[in-house]
């Protein structure tokens, strides 16, 4: 399984890995079809699909989707969505709050041609993207995933 920090492009070009994982986060990315006419990227948060984001270019949205978590780690959010057909990486930011808003900027992943994500730490409840005269705004969701738990002492 490929891993990678956040500050480091990650562009599959020669990777044979399955999976990226964001360590420390509950997310991962796989491209699917790799060798097809038209490969995916798939978006999981704990082992569960998010959101499929294909290369083909019938619609491009700036922003496809935005997701929280609250890990043992600490709060953070994921943002996703396809690349301008420039191919430059976008500028998002994370937000908080709107009478005494807070904003950090995300770190953004290049992961193909077309599509990117980025990350921040902290706690947000909505992302802003940019990128030349287009802008994308979402609201963050905060995932309801609950992971298998075991009982000891009971069957």
């Amino acid at each position: 399984m490929r891993t990678a920090p956040p500050e480091r492009d990650c562009s599959w070009q020669q990777d044979a890995g399955p999976a990226l994982v964001l360590p420390g986060r509950p997310w991962e990315v796989r491209l699917a079809g790799r060798d097809s006419a038209f490969p995916a990227l798939e978006v999981y948060q704990a082992g569960v699909l998010l959101d499929v984001v294909s290369s083909a270019r019938l619609v491009a949205p700036l922003l496809r989707g935005a997701q929280a978590s609250d890990e043992r780690t600490g709060p953070s959010a994921l943002a996703w969505g396809r690349l301008p057909v420039t191919g430059t990486s976008p500028e998002v930011e994370f937000a908080f709050g709107r009478r005494r808003p807070g904003s950090q900027p995300g770190t953004v992943l290049k992961l193909t041609p077309w599509c990117w994500l980025a990350v921040a730490d902290g706690r947000f409840d909505r992302v802003v993207v940019r990128s030349g005269d287009r802008c994308a705004r979402a609201k963050i969701h905060r995932a309801k995933i609950h992971r298998a738990t075991i009982r000891r002492g009971r069957p």
